[in-house]
Formats: structure tokens, C-alpha cells, sequence
């Protein structure tokens, strides 16, 4: 899957909101991330999302918003205590072709955004994510951040396809191989050996060099997302991709299978034919 990242230069003339953002294209589809930690901001993404959803969507959908969800690490350079507090301190959201990286203030030292609770606490926001139930427990305890409703992307799969998924075994999939089998082959991210680690001393600037960060955690929440919205509202193509991945999965076996019978025969072979001229020696 090809993936591009490009800095928006303009996004940083804003006097009032402290952001930066960048246009992320996930093969033909583009989306508009978001890079912050500023209440402010948020507040108007979140505006933003609500507004384009309601406008968009159509009326069997309108009832909910889906947010794809994910997290990932920030370490503060100089500050030990920082990098210790919580297991992660940055919050990947992704709704369609909008998607905001928001950098979790300090718990002890700062409130989290208001409009970022009540976003959450807003029944008509479906949170979905890969193993997200235990992510959201850490995220009301540590920043207060209530969700009403958490899906996780496994659980909702077995639900909405059901053995074919269990042959698959797909519960202990991550989430590069879950989107894979619900989304098809092309959806294959490569990721780079050595993870790309967020760094900076201050919030606000550390999202200038970037792009690697930047494009992996946009298509982490974007892959929930979709996930999501798939299985919720297309769950036929997914059963078509899990179809398709099981049979795949089998045929891999029965050729390694195969494999593994003509390599024993011609061990069996090898070993009567030297029991053989054994016997005629003696």
C-alpha cells in the first residue's frame, strides 16, 4: 500500500490555534491530519467532524459518528517522569478523511480538552479499535476521557462474520493482519524495522520533522476507522475478504502439507533402499 506525507506550511500561520497539519494519502484516498495539543483546536476538529458527518452521511448512518481510535508514546526529552506516567500520552482519531494526532496533556499538571470528553461521552460516537476496551479503560482512568461506546474491531468481526473468522483465527491478529483479512491484500502497510519515535522538549513543537510518525499513526486510525465503518455498514465485502484470506490460508497449508509428504517419502525411500542392500549382503 503506497503511502505519501506532506507538510501543510500554511497551517502554521494561525495565531490562535497551535497546530500543524499535513495531507496524508493512503493510496488514491487523501486525508487531513491534524497535529496538536491545543484545546482550541480540537475543539474546532471536532466541530468540524460533527458538522461534515451530519451533512454527509446518509440517514441510516447519521445516527452515529465512528471514530477510528489509536494510541502511540511521546517521549519528552529531559523529563524521566514524563516518560513514565502513562503507557501512552498521544491520541490517534480519525473520522473518513479527517484525522487528529492530539498530544495528552500531563495528568497531574492539566485538564484534558473539555470538548474532547464531551465528544466521547456523546452516545452517538462509536469508538472503534483493535484491542481499544483496555486503551479506553487507561484513557478515563489517566485523562478522565469517558467513552460511552467501545467496539473492538475483533470482537465486532466475530459478530458480523462469524466461524469463518474463528477458522481464520483472527482474535490473535494485530492490526496490520486484521486489516488485511477484513480489507483485502492491498490494504498491507509496511512499516519500517526500527519504530519511529516521537520526541521533542516542548508540546507544541514537536511535530516538525515528522513525516514518518506522522504517516504511520494517520493510517493506524484510519485503518480502524475503516475497519469499523466496513464491518458496521459493508460487512458483505468483509466476509468476501475473510473468504478469500481463509482459503488462501489453506492453500498455503495443504502445499506445505504436500511438501512436507514428499519429503518423507523420499526420506522412506532412501531408507529401504539401504535396508535392501543390507539384506543382500547379508
Amino acid at each position: 500500500m503506497e503511502i505519501t506525507v506532506e507538510m501543510i506550511k500554511e497551517s502554521l500561520k494561525d495565531p490562535y490555534c497551535h497546530y500543524n497539519g499535513y495531507n496524508v494519502h493512503v493510496e488514491n484516498h487523501r486525508i487531513l491530519t491534524v497535529i496538536s495539543g491545543c484545546d482550541l483546536t480540537v475543539s474546532k476538529w471536532i466541530k468540524h467532524v460533527s458538522k461534515t458527518n451530519n451533512d454527509s452521511a446518509s440517514s441510516s448512518s447519521k445516527k452515529s459518528l465512528i471514530v477510528g481510535v489509536s494510541t502511540d508514546k511521546q517521549c519528552i526529552s529531559g523529563s524521566k517522569s514524563s516518560e513514565n506516567y502513562s503507557p501512552y500520552n498521544i491520541l490517534q482519531l480519525c473520522v473518513g478523511s479527517h484525522c487528529l494526532i492530539y498530544h495528552l496533556p500531563h495528568p497531574e499538571c492539566y485538564y484534558t480538552c473539555k470538548s474532547l470528553r464531551d465528544f466521547f461521552s456523546n452516545p452517538k460516537v462509536i469508538a472503534v479499535g483493535v484491542n481499544i476496551k483496555p486503551v479506553a479503560k487507561q484513557l478515563e482512568k489517566e485523562f478522565e476521557i469517558k467513552f460511552e461506546k467501545v467496539i473492538d474491531v475483533h470482537e465486532l468481526a466475530v459478530k458480523k462474520i462469524g466461524q469463518e473468522l474463528l477458522d481464520l483465527n483472527l482474535s490473535k491478529f494485530d492490526l496490520d493482519k486484521m486489516a488485511k483479512a477484513l480489507l483485502g491484500k492491498h490494504m498491507d502497510v509496511v512499516r519500517p524495522e526500527e519504530k519511529a519515535e516521537w520526541s521533542s522538549n516542548t508540546p507544541y513543537c514537536m511535530y516538525y520533522e515528522y513525516h514518518e510518525q506522522v504517516k504511520l499513526a494517520t493510517v493506524d486510525a484510519y485503518l480502524c476507522f475503516l475497519m469499523g465503518w466496513e464491518l458496521l455498514y459493508d460487512a458483505d465485502e468483509c466476509k468476501r475478504n475473510v473468504s478469500l484470506a481463509l482459503k488462501q490460508k489453506m492453500k498455503k497449508e495443504s502445499k506445505h502439507l504436500k511438501n512436507h509428504r514428499k519429503k518423507k517419502t523420499k526420506l522412506l525411500f532412501k531408507r529401504s533402499r539401504v535396508d535392501f542392500r543390507d539384506d543382500t549382503v547379508w
